[in-house]
């Protein structure tokens, strides 16, 4: 009998994902999650006030543009921008933005650092340093999001802000559970480790000793200007698809691109276009 697959998204997986975050989703899905957490942030903890912005698991650094775009005219000279990761190619892909933001005249982008950290120990920040962790579209990935919640806490300031985000629901995800359509006895699921919806990443702040949690749901988004690529991008490239169409024929994966390019023609006959979904994101104080 086979192994079963992993039920979370494996490093090497990230690794393949990375180039295509980059191409596909730099001005997407965390694009509206980043920028309420850059205004929302600011209105717990001044980013004026801020010491150390840590933007966690930062892949190509939709938080950090949003917190730097917003606020870097009055973070003092002082405070540190990270973008952390544990994955290689993500933080080739955080470089890359920064140079081209750089290139385009941003240059607060130039105080943006990279940090290799694993979030479930944190073990390259200092105890009670962090005023703002910006974590988006991490923690309810994670294989132990209590253990990567308690790492976060110690590495932040008392007083500071912690901001989670997670994804909820989403027509991209619902058309990547399209190969089940062709082979219903592959099923597909997204990745889910139980802090993904309030009730439980409350629950997991909570029993960490976080307070004044507050958790908000917001619409986001992914632009797309050609039906063909994305739904390609979709099928071969989110890791937990990517894994199905690997048993698939190649009939059968060409017959599931086939329907879900005629389903979003459907629902979005004039491009370019935006496929929507909804996220919640969760603010607390350590």
């Amino acid at each position: 009998m086979a192994a079963s697959a992993p039920p979370h998204i494996t490093h090497t997986e990230w690794s393949t994902l990375a180039p295509a975050i980059i191409q596909h989703i730099t001005a997407g899905p965390g694009v509206a999650p980043a920028k309420h957490m850059a205004e929302h942030g600011d209105e717990l903890l001044p980013f004026s006030e801020a010491t150390t912005v840590v933007d966690m698991g930062c892949g190509p650094g939709q938080v950090t543009n949003a917190v730097l775009e917003a606020h870097h005219a009055k973070m003092p000279a002082s405070v540190q921008m990270i973008g952390a990761d544990n994955n290689a190619q993500m933080m080739v892909g955080y470089t890359m933005r920064q140079k081209t933001e750089v290139d385009k005249g941003n240059t607060y982008w130039q105080r943006a650092k990279t940090l290799e950290v694993d979030i479930h120990d944190c073990a390259a920040l200092p105890d009670d340093s962090v005023s703002h962790m910006l974590c988006g579209f991490v923690l309810f990935l994670v294989p132990e999001p209590a253990k990567a919640i308690s790492a976060m806490k110690r590495v932040m300031a008392p007083g500071g802000v912690l901001a989670v985000s997670s994804l909820q629901t989403s027509e991209w995800m619902k058309l990547s559970m399209y190969p089940s359509k062709i082979r219903p006895d592959l099923a597909v699921s997204g990745p889910g480790n139980g802090c993904s919806s309030a009730e439980d990443v409350t629950n997991h702040l909570k029993n960490s000793g976080f307070k004044d949690i507050e958790v908000i749901q917001i619409e986001n988004y992914m632009e797309f200007n050609e039906y063909d690529s994305l739904c390609r991008f979709l099928l071969t490239k989110l890791p937990m698809t990517a894994r199905i169409i690997a048993q698939m024929t190649n009939e059968e994966v060409l017959k599931t691109h086939a329907l879900m390019v005629e389903d979003v023609k459907s629902w979005y006959p004039t491009l370019p276009a935006r496929l929507v979904g909804k996220v919640n994101i969760a603010y607390c104080r350590k």
